[in-house]
């Protein structure tokens, strides 16, 4: 597995993380929640997983595909509450 690549990816989820446990980061701009944030970076996840299909080994590939199950499935119960 790519150090840079599973770097990356559990950076973004950490970032996610953070804010889904309502810490507000420093620089979030004025007007956007932790929410907000954690959805870009979600999305952002999700785009780079779509991008990246078919060229990662099976490890990225389900690196990648456990950090966005777990990041989606707390969001979705952090909306619900």
């Amino acid at each position: 597995m790519n150090p840079q690549f599973a770097s990356l990816v559990l950076g973004l989820g950490q970032q996610a993380t953070t804010a889904l446990e309502g810490q507000r980061p420093d620089g979030l701009p004025e007007g956007q929640t932790p929410a907000d944030l954690a959805k870009a970076v979600i999305d952002t996840l999700g785009m780079l997983e779509e991008k990246t299909r078919g060229n990662l080994t099976p490890e990225e590939s389900k690196l990648i595909t456990q950090v966005l199950t777990t990041l989606r499935f707390a969001f979705v119960q952090q909306e619900k509450a």
